[in-house]
């Protein structure tokens, strides 16, 4: 099958058949780790499947993908194109390697092969792209549907959506931002794509475009930068939760996040007591270029239990909380540390009366460091204090220090906890 038939054949797949119930799900997890078995030298020898951690992941690189490509061999070729910025180069066999945006502060190279390209291509579109931007691409006497992609990297991956009828306009996250929205000016996108803290700064930025579709993607989207975006476009975001170990989640045209659970296998490691909140550790049934069996994320998940209206037969969420790294760390009275989910920070710094434009807080130890563009920093302390207080937890120290920009390229970490009280 060409790579054309193969996309149109995973968007058909996707979009229009029924999805599996749990029990053929649970089959086909079964089936798919039986075979793991006899092909992997990893799992051959082991009795049991490991839950990994990616720092195991990385160091059994070269077992757990099906060439035995090393994880310098892989580093290497990923390097390159970063310092060239010519993300076209491929490992032999047409295997595409990609960097990871760092999320977690660390970056990670995985690897993908030519028909998991095609799978991910069509899935994307059959997920993210309405009937109006669908109708487009059918429809020969109409201009090509535009994309316009934000990100620092740019991959082989990604331009597999390009094609005669779809226009692929990467825009390099490393470049100065005026240049960007003078490119972006000159060619209107369809649909516009890009990180979360991307797409609000390209709100206020205000460029004369108005795409049919904004999808945020690598950050966490939080309300304050949904209701500018939104503001600003006349449409709902939609969002594509994807990381080093697959095409994760969208949102449906319900607006809630679906796992993707279809092609992936989530078991759920809980934090804390509430029931709701949990790391998904990952199988992708469907790769086999490079295996993630069993791959547990530091991403902390709010379950959503109720029905979608949808109908999508998959597990749904009531928000991406963010990473590990970003839930905070307080002692509790009986003397052990409760954490501070960022959705109580997010909320407490949103509540002020006058929040600051931007905001970022570390934690190290018992002090939290916080620099903010406006705002004033007594509503802003007593407001982090607050938290603590009404948890029956012991109050940081807040000191403030000067607002510093994040390089553009770089992953923006609004709250993160660098080292945990003693």
């Amino acid at each position: 099958m060409n790579d054309r038939l193969s996309v149109l054949w995973h968007f058909v797949r996707t979009r229009w058949l029924p999805s599996p119930g749990v029990l053929a799900r649970e089959r086909r997890y079964r089936r798919f780790l039986a075979r793991v078995r006899r092909e992997s030298p990893f799992y051959r020898e082991r009795d049991e499947i490991p839950i990994l951690t990616k720092s195991e992941f990385l160091s059994h690189f070269s077992e757990l993908n099906r060439f035995g490509i090393s994880l310098e061999e892989a580093t290497d070729v990923a390097l390159r194109a970063e310092r060239e910025r010519d993300f076209r180069p491929e490992l032999s066999g047409g295997i595409t390697v990609g960097f990871s945006s760092g999320t977690s502060g660390t970056r990670h190279v995985f690897l993908v092969g030519p028909s998991e390209r095609c799978r991910w291509a069509g899935e994307m579109f059959a997920r993210m792209l309405d009937p109006a931007s669908l109708r487009q691409i059918l429809n020969p006497f109409a201009r090509p549907l535009r994309l316009a992609f934000f990100l620092r990297a740019s991959s082989n991956l990604y331009t597999t959506l390009a094609s005669r009828r779809v226009k692929f306009d990467y825009y390099d996250l490393t470049k100065p931002f005026s240049e960007l929205m003078s490119d972006l000016s000159l060619a209107p996108p369809d649909v516009l794509i890009a990180p979360a803290t991307v797409l609000a700064e390209i709100a206020k930025a205000a460029p004369p475009i108005r795409p049919r579709q904004v999808i945020s993607v690598a950050e966490v989207l939080d309300a304050r930068d949904r209701s500018l975006v939104e503001q600003w476009a006349s449409v709902r975001v939609a969002e594509v939760y994807q990381a080093t170990e697959g095409f994760l989640g969208s949102s449906c045209r319900a607006g809630r996040m679906h796992l993707n659970e279809e092609t992936l296998h989530i078991e759920r490691f809980p934090i804390g007591d509430s029931g709701d909140r949990f790391h998904p550790v990952i199988t992708d049934l469907a790769r086999s270029t490079q295996w993630f069996v069993r791959h547990r994320l530091n991403d902390v998940l709010i379950l959503d239990p109720s029905h979608c209206p949808c109908g999508r037969r998959t597990t749904t969420l009531r928000s991406i909380e963010g990473r590990a790294e970003e839930v905070m760390w307080l002692p509790a009275n009986s003397g052990t540390l409760a954490p501070v989910f960022p959705d109580l920070v997010r909320q407490a710094i949103y509540a002020l009366e006058v929040p600051p434009d931007r905001y970022r807080i570390e934690q190290h130890g018992m002090r939290w460091e916080v620099r903010m563009q406006g705002g004033e920093e007594r509503l802003v302390a007593s407001a982090l204090l607050a938290i603590a207080n009404r948890n029956g937890l012991t109050p940081p120290e807040i000191g403030f220090l000067p607002w510093t920009d994040q390089a553009p390229a770089e992953k923006q970490k609004r709250i993160r906890c660098l080292e945990k009280p003693i």
